[in-house]
């Protein structure tokens, strides 16, 4: 449980991007402190800051005001600014404003800028700078303890939009994938319903896969909602973040088992796990995989080394994740092919192409994005990831509803009663 409010700590702080605000305690400050970035596309784009300290009680200090330097950079001379010393780095910063900070609590006036991309989109990352402590050195030490300054930027992309650069597109993509869910989902419902009234049989591998459509579609269609919310406001809402990535886990972890237990020889070779008390520990083991997977790409979420959840070696342990995932499933699938012949090798076969792609592709998406401008890669992650998933589902469902299909001629389920009996 403790655990699970910590994960909710971090989304909640997510869902306020692209409209920040930090809050510092006045003795944790440095000499410079990065404070968000944000992708401008080619146009106008415009930004709001305010500051303000909060704690301050003596009336002398309340009605005085204190300064802050701002700095905006550019991801051309980024790498150039990382490298040196803090207080070095005021030097390449291409627009710099010393703003004036209320001690009364009250929040600064707000400074209003533009920046104005001509040839190409551009990645931004804004800092605060304390360099001569003009501002810290205000305060006797023992007030350090008490005092807040916290940070309130909202930045707003060319026509107005809320979305960085990288998120452009992402919200139209996915409408196509909910409809594409949607259409899918009805589609096996369907097939469920005929088969039963038909044969008065029940695919237990189709209903996992429509619940695992169900859980996809669910949410898409909420994040769909917060995309929404956040093209108006630039924060969205915690409560349909919170619910879209929480139901997205269930959903990976369902896809993620119906292939793994289809590698071992599931609804092939047996309908039922004899070593229960094995492949328990098994399921608590892979969700647990997909929970460190989600869960490590909100750490450090909006950190200037980060242009998508997954960078860096959060991203290189979700993939050794995968790996690992991968590796049992390509294990079950030479333990179930060595003691199959003929149609069942040729299933096995193709169900080892259908989930490489979906276990491998979190890997290779995140080795591409090495060499893809830094402003593409969050889109190459989320559009990527998400097209993966949905193709892997669209062909399980091919292979559990076709007539013609290999898996329709060796499942359990199209066996005949006589042939069952005689198995038994």
């Amino acid at each position: 449980m403790y655990k699970f409010l910590i994960l909710l700590q971090i989304l909640m702080w997510i869902s306020e991007a692209k409209r920040i605000q930090k809050s510092y305690r006045m003795r944790q400050l440095s000499d410079w402190e990065y404070l968000t970035k944000f992708g401008a596309e080619v146009g106008d784009v415009t930004y709001h800051i305010k500051f303000r300290i909060v704690g301050l009680e003596t009336e002398e200090l309340r009605e005085r005001k204190f300064p802050i330097l701002f700095e905006l950079y550019l991801d051309e001379e980024w790498p150039d600014v990382l490298e040196r010393q803090e207080c070095e780095r005021a030097s390449l910063a291409r627009k710099k404003e010393t703003i004036q900070v209320p001690g009364n609590g009250e929040y600064s006036q707000v400074f209003t800028g533009s920046i104005k991309a001509k040839v190409r989109a551009h990645m931004w990352y804004y800092a605060i700078s304390d360099c001569h402590r003009r501002l810290r050195d205000e305060f006797k030490e023992d007030q350090y303890r008490k005092l807040k300054f916290e940070v309130d930027i909202h930045i707003k992309n060319v026509g107005k939009t809320e979305f960085s650069v990288e998120q452009f597109g992402i919200q139209y993509f996915m409408i196509v994938v909910v409809l594409v869910d949607i259409i899918m989902l009805a589609y096996n419902g369907y097939y469920i319903v005929k088969r039963h009234e038909k044969y008065e049989e029940f695919s237990l591998a189709l209903f996992l896969l429509v619940i695992t459509l169900f859980l996809e579609t669910v949410s898409y269609g909420v994040n769909l909602l917060h995309l929404w919310v956040y093209s108006y406001n630039g924060q969205g809402v915690l409560f349909l973040h919170v619910v879209s990535v929480i139901v997205q886990v269930a959903s990976q972890f369902s896809l993620t088992m119906i292939l793994v237990m289809l590698s071992w020889g599931w609804q092939i070779n047996f309908t039922k796990f004899d070593n229960f008390e094995i492949f328990l520990p098994l399921s608590l083991l892979i969700a647990f995989f997909q929970l460190t997977i989600v869960g490590v790409g909100f750490i450090d979420y909006d950190a200037y080394y980060k242009d998508h959840s997954y960078e860096g070696w959060v991203g290189w342990l979700a993939s050794f994740i995968f790996i690992g995932e991968f590796i049992y499933f390509i294990n079950g699938l030479s333990n179930t092919y060595k003691k199959s012949n003929g149609a069942v090798q040729q299933f096995i076969l193709m169900l080892g192409i259908y989930g490489g792609f979906y276990f491998i592709s979190f890997p290779v998406l995140q080795t591409v994005n090495l060499i893809v401008a830094r402003y593409l890669r969050h889109k190459v992650m989320e559009i990527g990831t998400i097209s993966l998933r949905t193709a892997a589902i669209l062909l399980l469902t091919h292979l559990f509803t076709s007539k013609k299909s290999i898996f329709a001629k060796i499942s359990y389920d199209s066996r005949s009663f006589l042939d069952r009996n005689k198995d038994e």
